[in-house]
C-alpha cells in the first residue's frame, strides 16, 4: 500500500510539472483577467467630474455674500454745519374782524379755502361783515344830515324879523332928530334889533352845532360800516382762510392771512453747531422739490434766541439764484460751509462707523481704523487708513466680518460737493 501511495505522489508531481512547463511555454499569464473601460466612457467620466467641480465652484461663488462697495477717491473736503430749511414769506399779515356780524366773502374768494394761493392787491375787498343795525342807523343819520343841510340853505327863523327890525331902526334913526318920533321909541327899536341879532346868532350856532353833530354821527357810522369791509392790507398771496361764507364772526376773529410774494430761506441748526455759523458764510441748499438741483446761498443773520420748544437756532439765508417758482412752504436741507481741504481722500460718510470701516481687497473683507477730518452728510475726509482706489463697504456693515470672502457690487455715489 505504501508503494501505491508513493507511486501516486510521483505521478501528481509529474503532472504539476508538466502544467508549469506548459504555462511557461505559452508565454502569458493565465490568472484572473483585469476590467478595462472603453475610451468613450472614460472621457464621459472625466467630463462629468469636471462639470461637478465647476457647478460646485459656481454654487460657492453665487452663495457668497454680496458687499456693496464704493471707491475711495480724491476731491474737496468740506467742513459744514448741517441744518434744515423752509421757504418763508418776507411779510405775513393776519387780517381780523373789526366788528360782529355775519360774513359774506367777496365773489373772487367765495371758494373759501379753495381760494388759497390767489393773488391779492392792496385794498382789494375780501369780504364784508353784515351789520343791519349799523346800516339802519347810518341810513337814518344820512337822512338827518341831508335834512339839516337843506334847512341850512334856508334863512334862519329870526333872520326875517331881524331884517324888519333893522329896517325900522334905520327909518326911526332918520326921523328921530326931527322930533316927530320920541327918543324912547328909537331906543326900544334898537333894543329889539339887538335882541334879534342875538337870536339869529344863537340860531346859527345851534344850527351849525346840530349840523356838525349829524356829520360826526354819520362819519362814525360810516367808519363802522367801513370796518365791516375786509380788505387786503398789501399786495401778495392769500395763504389762509379761516372762515366760511355766512358764518357769524366776532370782533377780533382771525379771518384771512396775506403773505408777501417775496420769500426768504429760514434755516435751523442745532445748539452745538450754531457757534460756528457767522453771517456772510456760504451754504449749499437742497430743496426736496428740486431733487436734481442744488442752490448756493449766503447767511445773512443768525437769530440770537433759540426756539423754546426745539432748542434749535434760526439762520436766515439769501439764495443767489432762486428758481422762478419758489413757493412758500417748500422744505429741504442745507450745509453751511465753514472750511475746505483740497485734494483730500473722500469716502461716503455712510461707510464709516465712527472711525471704523470695512474694505474689500482681492475678494476678502478687511477691517480698517481711519483718521477722520472734515465731514458732511455725504462725504467724509479720511486722513489715514485708506488708499485712493480702495473699495469700502457702504451698507450692512454688521453682516460682514474680517477674513470673509465676498462678492463686490459697485455702488455709484454722487460726485463730492464743491465749495461754493
Amino acid at each position: 500500500m505504501l508503494s501505491n501511495i508513493h507511486q501516486q505522489t510521483q505521478t501528481g508531481t509529474a503532472t504539476a510539472g508538466r502544467a508549469v512547463i506548459a504555462n511557461k511555454s505559452h508565454g502569458r499569464d493565465t490568472g484572473s483577467p483585469k476590467l478595462k473601460l472603453p475610451e468613450s466612457k472614460r472621457i464621459l467620466w472625466v467630463g462629468g467630474a469636471a462639470a461637478a467641480v465647476l457647478l460646485f465652484a459656481l454654487a460657492y461663488y453665487f452663495l457668497m455674500p454680496v458687499a456693496e462697495v464704493a471707491t475711495v477717491r480724491r476731491g474737496t473736503a468740506i467742513s459744514a454745519v448741517y441744518g434744515t430749511v423752509r421757504i418763508e414769506p418776507a411779510f405775513v399779515v393776519r387780517i381780523r374782524a373789526q366788528n360782529d356780524g355775519f360774513i359774506q366773502l367777496a365773489e373772487a374768494f367765495s371758494a373759501g379755502r379753495g381760494a388759497i394761493g390767489k393773488g391779492v392787491e392792496k385794498g382789494q375787498l375780501l369780504a364784508t361783515i353784515a351789520d343791519e343795525e349799523t346800516a339802519r342807523q347810518l341810513k337814518q343819520a344820512r337822512a338827518d344830515l341831508q335834512a339839516a343841510v337843506d334847512r341850512a340853505a334856508v334863512a334862519l327863523p329870526s333872520s326875517e324879523l331881524l331884517k324888519a327890525a333893522e329896517d325900522n331902526l334905520q327909518r326911526l334913526q332918520k326921523v328921530v332928530s326931527s322930533g316927530n318920533v320920541p327918543a324912547v321909541e328909537y331906543e326900544k327899536a334898537r333894543s329889539e334889533a339887538n335882541r334879534l341879532r342875538g337870536a339869529v346868532e344863537t340860531e346859527r350856532i345851534e344850527r351849525d352845532r346840530n349840523l356838525n353833530s349829524l356829520k360826526e354821527t354819520a362819519r362814525k357810522l360810516e367808519a363802522q360800516m367801513k370796518s365791516a369791509e375786509v380788505r387786503s392790507p398789501m399786495d401778495g398771496l392769500l395763504t389762509n382762510v379761516q372762515t366760511i361764507d355766512g358764518e357769524l364772526v366776532s370782533d377780533g376773529n382771525e379771518l384771512f392771512t396775506v403773505s408777501s410774494r417775496k420769500n426768504y430761506v429760514r434755516g435751523e441748526v442745532n445748539e452745538e453747531d450754531v457757534g460756528e455759523v457767522k453771517p456772510g458764510m456760504k451754504a449749499k441748499v437742497q430743496l426736496y422739490a428740486y431733487r436734481t438741483r442744488s442752490f448756493t446761498a449766503r447767511v445773512t443773520s443768525v437769530q440770537p434766541a433759540a426756539d423754546p420748544t426745539t432748542q434749535r437756532y434760526t439762520v436766515v439765508l439769501e439764495m443767489d439764484n432762486p428758481p422762478d417758482n419758489l413757493m412758500v412752504g417748500m422744505t429741504g436741507e442745507m450745509n453751511i460751509i465753514t472750511g475746505t481741504h483740497e485734494n483730500a481722500l473722500l469716502v461716503p460718510t455712510r461707510a464709516l462707523l465712527v472711525d471704523q470701516a470695512l474694505i474689500v481687497k482681492h475678494g476678502i473683507v478687511h477691517s480698517r481704523t481711519v483718521g477722520v477730518g472734515f465731514r458732511t452728510l455725504d462725504f467724509t475726509e479720511v486722513t489715514s487708513g485708506f488708499e485712493e482706489g480702495s473699495h469700502v463697504i457702504v451698507s450692512d456693515q454688521d453682516k460682514f466680518h474680517p477674513g470673509e470672502a465676498v462678492r463686490q457690487r459697485m455702488v455709484a455715489s454722487p460726485p463730492p460737493s464743491k465749495a461754493p
